[in-house]
């Protein structure tokens, strides 16, 4: 019996509740077998969808003119004011007496006089050696004479021996029934005499020649020799006062605690003072051996204080160390030592003090127009740098110029033109690009094999220890 306010609710029989289920089962069927039927078309269609356009992709970049400037980056620190040492010059004499010495501490303009050295032995020896010069030309010009009037007398001599033969020849009697056989032995013997007369003077006259020769090679060999040291000692005594290099104030080199002073002899090369030069700071910064195969002196440094960061400072190498060094002991890193003058400081040398930190950028080679490419689109050749520009979809050898390289990046400087494309790769290289084959290997502690490993993703080997 039914009661009122009661609703009924329909009674389901077990075939009506698995009616959906068997309708999805089978939607699923039917969707696996067209998957079946229709595979080899889907495969390609998903394969041209994550595929790259080419078969063996190679990627281009658009050439753009730029400004450039090659840098290394460097560290330093400031080391004091620039020095510029005054060295006793290299004589023939040796070392040298201080004369004069201007009083430490004064300020001096460039070719100031700042050392003069004791002339008077350097004097004596150029009187000396003018005096030899002399006597020298004197003897040159009697040996002439003396040369002169012997040729004369012997060719006063060998005329008067000819005379003789050609009489003896003349008047030599040969008759004997009018001669004795005494006269004609006689008139024989003196032709033949006037003969070996006129021989022997021959011979005289050419000794006498090499004689002549040999005593004015000795002379010019003496003359020479005077002018030479004339002209040393004349050198030596114009080094004997220098002069100021730069212009700054004037210290003394102290040797043992000692300053220099009048009377004191110096040797060749030792520096007796130095003139400190008030508005160009000195630094020192330290390359690394890598970065440093074209450092020179005279580069530019743009120099950058810690304790100053908001301002930069232009310096200019004075000076590289030809080796490389270690800073640290038992460090392997090694740096080329550079000087650098900075001269631009001004107002704030007060704000600058000995052994402040820096970084200093040296400025390899600055271009004004160029393009900068990764260095692997430049392909060395033996006939040169070469890059492949894209044109009508090829790529074709282009020759080029390039300049200073850095890591990673090369600069071109002529044989394209901009806009144009290049290859970042060399074309004829063969490569080809794969997609990984995620399934394959399968998997371990979540992670997915990678192709050509063991299930892992790891290869054995590689465990810190022998494959086993």
């Amino acid at each position: 019996m039914k009661f009122s306010g009661e609703t009924q609710k329909p009674i389901s029989s077990p075939w009506k509740k698995n009616l959906g289920r068997l309708a999805a089962l089978a939607l699923l069927v039917a969707c696996g077998v067209l998957l079946f039927l229709y595979r080899g078309s889907l495969s390609s269609r998903i394969s041209r969808v994550f595929a790259a356009a080419d078969e063996n992709p190679i990627p281009v970049t658009e050439l753009v003119r730029q400004a450039f400037s090659l840098k290394v980056t460097s560290n330093g620190e400031i080391v004091g004011m620039e020095t510029t040492p005054v060295a006793t010059p290299n004589t023939s004499s040796g070392s040298l007496t201080i004369g004069w010495l201007i009083p430490e501490g004064t300020f001096v303009r460039a070719g100031q006089p700042v050392i003069r050295f004791d002339n008077t032995d350097a004097k004596l020896s150029l009187e000396k050696q003018e005096n030899t010069l002399e006597a020298n030309q004197q003897n040159t010009q009697i040996k002439t004479l003396q040369q002169g009037t012997e040729e004369t007398v012997l060719g006063i001599d060998r005329k008067d021996a000819e005379e003789e033969y050609d009489y003896a020849m003349t008047v030599m009697p040969q008759d004997e029934s009018i001669f004795s056989k005494w006269d004609i032995i006689t008139a024989q013997a003196d032709a033949r005499y006037a003969r070996e007369r006129i021989e022997f003077l021959k011979s005289k006259g050419k000794t006498q020649q090499r004689i002549a020769r040999s005593d004015q090679q000795i002379l010019a060999i003496e003359r020479n020799k005077a002018q030479s040291e004339i002209s040393m000692i004349r050198q030596t005594l114009n080094s004997l006062e220098l002069l100021a290099p730069v212009d700054g104030l004037v210290l003394y080199r102290r040797d043992r605690r000692e300053e220099p002073k009048v009377g004191d002899d110096s040797h060749p090369g030792q520096v007796i003072l130095e003139v400190i030069n008030l508005d160009v700071l000195q630094a020192r910064i330290y390359v690394l051996e890598r970065d440093g195969g074209s450092l020179e002196k005279g580069q530019p440094v743009v120099i950058k204080l810690d304790a100053i960061p908001e301002k930069e400072f232009n310096g200019t190498i004075t000076s590289v160390s030809s080796v490389a060094s270690s800073l640290e002991r038992n460090s392997p890193l090694r740096y080329f030592t550079c000087d650098v003058g900075i001269a631009d400081a001004g107002g704030d040398l007060k704000r600058i003090r000995p052994g402040m930190n820096l970084r200093g950028d040296v400025i390899l080679e600055k271009y004004e127009s160029c393009f900068v490419v990764p260095s692997g689109a430049v392909v060395a050749r033996e006939s040169g740098n070469i890059v492949y520009v894209q044109a009508a979809g090829k790529f074709e050898e282009r020759p080029v110029q390039t300049g200073l390289s850095s890591h990673g990046e090369a600069i071109i400087l002529e044989g394209v033109e901009e806009g144009e494309l290049i290859a970042l790769a060399d074309p004829k290289g063969g490569r080809k690009l794969y997609l990984p084959d995620f399934n394959k290997g399968g998997q371990q502690n979540g992670m997915p094999g990678m192709p050509g490993m063991p299930p892992g993703g790891m290869m054995r080997g590689m465990r810190g220890g022998p494959p086993r």
